[in-house]
């Protein structure tokens, strides 16, 4: 409470509105900072699992440096998601736009209406070649660009907003120097696949593994 409360404080935010996610490891809620709705994104300390944490710090080479007793783990973990998002916006990926964080706090933009946060792509039933097309850009620009694997990608954790697919959920993302960045990046595509074939949707793995990698120039068959 004691950081929420600063950071409402220092980033102008007048009130929380609702809680939009809730998780084992965190719950999020819409707000309003100055004329503009943003999420609120609080890390659980008492929860979250530092074991699993551990699997995604270790390796990367822009946090394995940093302290990581219990008190420090849940802190880094947030503004490890805040340091992903902001590679993410910086390269044209499609993702929220992070304005800011304070130890297990983190705020970010909100993605959604007045009434309802925007639907888990799970749930779309709208184009889903176009967000196909759309989502495989993003992760070839996560690997090329930016230098990092998801680790974590599934259709539970990428939302579609304003007819674009938004990936979320990035405290876990490893740089492409981490050692299990290969197998996460695998298991990612394993996931996309399997959702979209569920749509109707033909692909394979091994064409967008090299898609992401560069050694394609389609993503498809």
């Amino acid at each position: 409470m004691e950081a929420l409360y600063k950071i409402m404080e220092n980033m102008d935010i007048k009130y929380i509105d609702y809680p939009v996610a809730s998780g084992k490891e965190s719950v999020v809620f819409r707000a309003i900072m100055k004329n503009r709705a943003v999420a609120i994104k609080i890390f659980k300390i008492s929860t979250i699992k530092f074991s699993t944490l551990d699997i995604y710090i270790q390796g990367d080479r822009r946090f394995e440096k940093e302290r990581r007793d219990r008190s420090t783990r849940v802190t880094l973990w947030c503004r490890k998601e805040f340091t992903n998002l902001q590679a993410m916006r910086e390269v044209g990926i499609s993702a929220p736009i992070p304005y800011g964080h304070y130890q297990n706090v983190l705020v970010m933009q909100y993605l959604g209406t007045a009434s309802r946060p925007a639907p888990q792509i799970k749930n779309y039933n709208g184009q889903m070649k176009r967000m196909f097309d759309l989502l495989m850009d993003d992760l070839r620009k996560m690997y090329q660009k930016a230098g990092l694997v998801h680790a974590d990608l599934s259709e539970y954790n990428v939302l579609v907003y304003r007819n674009k697919p938004y990936i979320i959920d990035v405290g876990q993302m490893v740089d492409i120097g981490h050692p299990s960045a290969e197998l996460f990046l695998k298991r990612d595509i394993l996931n996309i696949v399997n959702f979209f074939r569920k749509k109707g949707i033909e692909c394979k793995e091994e064409q967008i593994y090299r898609y992401i990698k560069g050694e394609s120039i389609e993503p498809g068959n």
